[in-house]
């Protein structure tokens, strides 16, 4: 005689995920977050918490929470990928040159100040400083 049927294992684990994921759709039924990224900038700064973008020229916080990037004249395409890097906008400022490169924009770059939201990747940011 068996004590545990195969069958009947799968069956109670089966039942288990069905009732695991009603429960998880109950709970987050409804639910949206509280504050915007605008909003917890704005709080974390009264709290006096540093903002990273607040000691350089020429990266700026936007009270909305995106950032207001200036591009100068002199600079070059791969100026602007590793100022872009350093400061934790793009990922890779290899990838952002290749891309750069592909496109024949080398020389497109136009001087000015570009706002960088954070829903923007890296070829978001390519069309807003070689298009303005």
């Amino acid at each position: 005689m068996k004590l545990i049927d195969g069958k009947s294992v799968l069956l109670g684990m089966g039942i288990g995920i069905i009732l695991t994921s009603l429960l998880g759709v109950i709970f987050f039924a409804g639910y949206s977050p509280q504050l915007t990224d605008a909003e917890i900038i704005r709080l974390a700064g009264r709290l006096g918490m540093v903002d990273k973008y607040e000691t350089t020229s020429d990266i700026k916080r936007n009270p909305d929470g995106s950032l207001l990037f200036i591009v100068r004249e002199e600079e070059t395409y791969t100026d602007v990928s590793k100022r872009l890097y350093e400061a934790g906008i793009i990922e890779s400022s290899i990838e952002f040159e290749i891309m750069i490169k592909k496109d024949n924009l080398e020389n497109s770059i136009k001087p000015g100040e570009y706002t960088i939201r954070y829903s923007d990747d890296a070829k978001s940011i390519i069309k807003k400083i070689t298009s303005k």
